[in-house]
């Protein structure tokens, strides 16, 4: 998932379109996209600041980087959100599967700091 799409993304649950972005596994790839029309609007999930105070130079940088794996967090509802082979798999919890969340959370609970981990709603068997 690229940081410039992250701003287009709301909970599905609550509708929050303020999440909280941890990206745990990032690569540069090479990307043709034109810089002034992708670059981040309102916020820079990157930098954590708000776009406008963000130069240009840092968003050429940014454009290229792809996280492979991470995490969403709604501060508002407590639910997360993978980010999978690059792709954030944001769907209602009746759909998702609990093995494959779990699996999730063995692998990167130890990579995720304490206060991304205290916005999330993570189940016992996990933690």
């Amino acid at each position: 998932m690229r940081y410039y799409f992250f701003e287009l993304l709301a909970c599905p649950i609550c509708k929050n379109p303020n999440l909280l972005l941890h990206p745990i596994i990032e690569e540069k790839r090479s990307v043709t996209v034109d810089v002034e029309r992708v670059r981040c609007r309102r916020w820079c999930s990157l930098y954590w600041r708000n776009a406008e105070e963000t130069p240009l130079d840092l968003c050429k940088d940014c454009v290229h980087r792809d996280i492979v794996e991470g995490v969403i967090v709604c501060p508002n509802c407590g639910r997360w959100y993978p980010i999978v082979s690059s792709i954030p798999v944001m769907i209602n919890d009746k759909y998702r599967n609990p093995k494959e969340d779990a699996d999730f959370m063995r692998r990167n609970i130890s990579r995720i700091p304490e206060n991304v981990k205290r916005e999330m709603r993570i189940p016992r068997i996990i933690e």
